[in-house]
């Protein structure tokens, strides 16, 4: 098995009374059960997966990141933090100098907090500050783009990009596109193509795309090609979802693995290990 490193990996603690849960929208979309960072490493030793990226599950933790910090800190040679931030609140600036500078996230994270809203978590002022404290910090920019915001935001995201040409931006779950079965582009929109002018714009592939893609009769296998001829394997990357996509991490790395079938075995190696390790510098 080709080495891999899982860029999207969530954790949810044990401990409610250290981390309690604070989602974003007030109530829990679900049952809450644990997956510690300890049970994720476990199942990266049984995977061959070598690192991962823990990522904020803003459904259940909000804007608070403390558990995926700690655990970075605890395990340094196994995971690194992404946290959320409101680029909504004013106070947003100071939060991403805290999580990143004094809690050593290597990247922040950025969603819709209200559904409905404009795009001006992407773009407007607060945001436009959250930018660039990121980017003063060295820290990469994600962005969970919804499929009743994709339009808007995708739009917005590329004039950022024009005016932060030095961000490494990451495009969660390749925007939540809609998959088609026809060719050349199976779903692949001109918003997506757009953003592949900056060079330093990231796209990433979870099973959020499989499974949505599987529902549409698409392979993601065709689609994760069709990326990587507009963007380049170096800019296209692998993570799980485990612990907010259903399925075993076994499954996860499997499919994630099967998606890149079509390319060669260097663009294989790009998606699942070197485009991850160069741009969280590990």
């Amino acid at each position: 098995m080709l080495p891999m490193i899982d860029s999207h990996a969530h954790l949810v603690s044990a401990d409610i009374e250290r981390y309690p849960p604070t989602p974003l929208n007030g109530a829990l979309d679900r049952v809450l059960e644990p997956f510690t960072a300890e049970e994720l490493i476990r199942q990266m030793d049984q995977n061959d997966v070598e690192r991962a990226v823990a990522v904020q599950r803003a459904h259940v933790y909000g804007f608070n990141n403390a558990y995926v910090a700690d655990a970075a800190a605890q395990f340094p040679d196994r995971l690194i933090a992404v946290g959320m931030i409101d680029s909504l609140d004013p106070k947003a600036p100071d939060h991403v100098r805290y999580w990143v500078r004094e809690r050593g996230m290597v990247g922040i994270r950025m969603t819709e907090a209200v559904k409905g809203s404009d795009a001006t978590w992407v773009s407007g002022p607060i945001a436009h500050a959250v930018w660039t404290i990121a980017t003063e910090l060295g820290a990469s920019v994600s962005f969970h783009l919804m499929p009743w915001n994709r339009t808007q935001c995708l739009s917005a995201l590329r004039e950022m990009c024009r005016q932060f040409p030095d961000t490494t931006v990451v495009v969660d779950h390749f925007s939540n596109v809609t998959g088609r079965k026809e060719a050349p582009d199976f779903g692949v929109d001109g918003l997506l193509d757009d953003l592949a002018q900056f060079p330093r714009v990231i796209q990433k592939y979870t099973m959020i795309n499989i499974a949505k893609l599987a529902d549409q009769g698409v392979a993601c296998a065709s689609v994760v090609k069709r990326m990587v001829q507009s963007y380049g394997a170096s800019r296209v990357m692998w993570g799980s979802d485990v612990a907010q996509s259903k399925g075993t991490y076994a499954e996860m790395v499997q499919l994630g693995q099967e998606a890149t079938h079509l390319l060669t075995e260097d663009e294989r190696r790009q998606v699942h290990y070197q485009t991850a390790r160069s741009i969280y510098n590990r």
